[in-house]
């Protein structure tokens, strides 16, 4: 008997694969029906039947796999009935549908053809209905609202979201309720909750989650990893237990250090931040709470802050000369540039530097024949990040034209004749965190001194392989090269 309600929850599972060939049948049908009442489509009118018919039987076949896969459990009783009923009432209006359209084929009578039209009208209003609470069981009841913009839910008078709460006193923030369950709301709730509950296991409240599920508990106070909870989201995410499932929103690496801090902490629910131990790394996580720029660097900041909208048609005018330009990502302002080096350089580094001094941030003059005269306008490029300026002429002199550019990270100059000197001009520079200086002037002692000056800073000048003894190779970092 085991064997055999296993084997329908088996079958049951083929439910979602089949459940999209009804909704695309009759659907497709009823664009049929429409299309074939014009002079132009008159010619689909026969496709009609036969696609309302394979709608028909393909809801037969999704509504009984969806009967086995209810044996599976997990879910809300109320939502399964709804979702049930209106699937049966579907199958029954979709045959419907098709015996009345055959009929009206032969007879062509007035009421006939308005059973046709009013049985093809409730049997959307089945499939729109039958899909939502479907779709409910699987994702939750909040799941086609909860990305909703604001100004969408203000118009079909839901309330609006106002996005994660900052905590303004941190020591006295409640562990769970202030910094815990709202993880578990966003991450874990939409499968685990009054609606459904996947492995009987709901963790929306309090007592729920105490109660754990059909695995057990999926906590255990003071130890994270003896923890089903924990174990679950280190597994692999092609694992069918890893949690959340493949296909939804991972939870992120501060995410789960948080969990295992409560956990870790006694799984505390009544407890405030002041009460229980904090590491440092936790401490770092937890003032990202209180202010989320908090541990972000400067260039973290300027770039998710965004800049004013560039001018489409000078960027249109650069694009016609070769330059290739482009916004550093999807709805972004910032712009990433990078100019050959057969076109003319110097000249269209100056216009850049007049056109969208603020809004280029990542600039590549890779083997150009720039020089330090040349370079001059990059001193504009206020909001500079990335500079790329290899295998270029460069002499120290250049080094004073990026004085000025503080938000400066990323910094190549290898293959170029900038030496010691000319990298000391880049001292006051705090945001840069890497300079890649190999095959030109900057010696180790030169880099160590700066290193020392700029604790932040990594200056990178490769390697060197001894070979045949006698010979020796200089190896190209991993990143640098074209």
């Amino acid at each position: 008997m085991e064997q055999s309600g296993d084997f329908i929850v088996f079958l049951g599972r083929f439910h979602p694969l089949f459940l999209h060939l009804p909704i695309g049948f009759l659907v497709l049908a009823v664009l049929l029906e429409l299309a074939s009442r014009t002079e132009k489509y008159a010619a689909l009118k026969p496709a009609v039947g036969f696609t309302l018919l394979l709608g028909a039987l393909s809801a037969l076949v999704a509504a009984i796999l969806g009967l086995m896969l209810a044996q599976d459990g997990g879910y809300s009783e109320d939502l399964l009935s709804i979702h049930k009923w209106l699937g049966i009432a579907l199958v029954v209006f979709s045959f419907g549908a098709w015996i009345l359209y055959v009929q009206k084929e032969k007879k062509q009578t007035a009421t006939l053809k308005k059973a046709y039209v009013g049985s093809l009208a409730l049997m959307m209003v089945l499939l729109g209905g039958a899909g939502h609470y479907g779709g409910s069981l699987t994702h939750g009841t909040t799941y086609l609202t909860q990305n909703m913009p604001n100004g969408l839910r203000k118009l079909v008078g839901l309330p609006v979201q106002e996005g994660p709460k900052l905590i303004t006193n941190l020591n006295e923030a409640e562990v769970f309720s202030d910094i815990i369950h709202p993880i578990l709301e966003m991450r874990c709730n939409s499968c685990h909750n009054a609606s459904k509950k996947k492995g009987e296991l709901q963790m929306h409240t309090v007592e729920a989650l105490k109660k754990g599920g059909e695995n057990g508990d999926v906590f255990v106070p003071g130890d994270p990893t003896k923890s089903m909870m924990i174990q679950r989201v280190h597994l692999p995410d092609v694992d069918e237990e890893h949690m959340p499932p493949k296909g939804k929103t991972q939870l992120t690496p501060e995410q789960i250090a948080l969990l295992e801090w409560w956990i870790g902490e006694g799984a505390p629910f009544d407890k405030k931040v002041q009460e229980v131990a904090i590491a440092a790394d936790i401490d770092a996580i937890l003032q990202t709470l209180v202010d989320p720029n908090a541990n972000k660097t400067e260039v973290e900041i300027l770039l998710a802050d965004d800049t004013s909208p560039p001018d489409g048609e000078k960027l249109n005018d650069f694009k016609s000369k070769g330059v290739m330009i482009k916004a550093l990502s999807n709805n972004s302002n910032w712009l990433q540039v990078t100019i050959d080096k057969n076109l003319p350089v110097a000249d269209l580094l100056s216009e850049l530097s007049i056109a969208f001094p603020d809004q280029v941030t990542w600039l590549d003059l890779k083997e150009t024949p720039i020089t330090d005269a040349t370079l001059a306008p990059i001193s504009n490029f206020k909001n500079l990040t990335r500079l790329r300026l290899e295998k270029t002429a460069i002499t120290d002199e250049a080094m004073s034209h990026l004085q000025g550019l503080n938000y400066l990270e990323f910094l190549n100059i290898y293959g170029s004749k900038v030496g010691n000197e000319g990298i000391e001009k880049l001292a006051d520079l705090r945001n840069l965190r890497r300079l890649y200086a190999w095959e030109s002037g900057v010696t180790a002692e030169g880099a160590k001194k700066l290193e020392e000056k700029m604790r932040q800073l990594e200056v990178n000048l490769g390697f060197e392989v001894q070979v045949l003894d006698s010979l020796t190779v200089n190896v190209l970092p991993v990143g640098l090269k074209d």
